[in-house]
């Protein structure tokens, strides 16, 4: 129970920091043309040209269900506001594709962690409930980090989801390697 409230937590903060960066970051045409143009410098980087369009369109839907929550947000020029909403809708689109890359070395991260537990289990090594907490925090806040990335049309390039997710699976690892053994 106290995972799922601390994954809720985790959402709703890096939801709270993207929209805070959305209001505070945009208001200027120079920073939204500089995040469309880096947006759509990544679009670019998908090899394959049915993948791109794909992704475009799946990018264009995404605009018209961004669009009107973000004139709520807002009160900027139309250009500005349409640079924001493009390079959002593209960002999340193009992050998507990392999902099945980040279950995948989470899954690891998990049976990593379930193998050094057999150890504890067996007395062989000591579990460390604050090993636990610190790797319970680190697979959040990567996790958290990657929908801040995901989401925010001013946040880092989408390559340092990479990292974000490499600290997700160590993250994991850790805090189910430190479960006490009769959990």
């Amino acid at each position: 129970m106290t995972v799922t409230i601390n994954v809720f937590v985790a959402l709703l903060i890096a939801l709270g920091l993207s929209v805070g960066v959305f209001l505070v970051g945009g208001r200027h045409q120079e920073s939204a043309a500089t995040a469309l143009a880096s947006a759509e410098a990544s679009l670019a980087t998908v090899r394959d040209p049915a993948a791109r369009q794909s992704a475009n369109a799946t990018a264009v839907r995404w605009e018209g269900s961004l669009a009107p929550l973000c004139r709520l947000l807002s009160s900027r020029t139309a250009s500005v506001e349409q640079a924001l909403i493009r390079s959002m809708s593209l960002r999340l689109t193009l992050a998507q594709r990392f999902i099945p890359v980040g279950l995948f070395v989470v899954t690891l991260g998990v049976l990593g962690g379930l193998l050094r537990r057999d150890r504890a289990r067996d007395l062989v090594l000591y579990s460390s409930v604050t090993y636990s907490y610190v790797g319970k925090f680190l697979g959040l806040s990567a996790l958290a980090y990657c929908v801040f990335v995901a989401l925010s049309p001013f946040a880092p390039a989408l390559w340092t989801l990479y990292p974000a997710l490499g600290a997700a699976a160590l993250g994991s690892a850790t805090c189910i390697a430190n479960l006490p053994p009769r959990i």
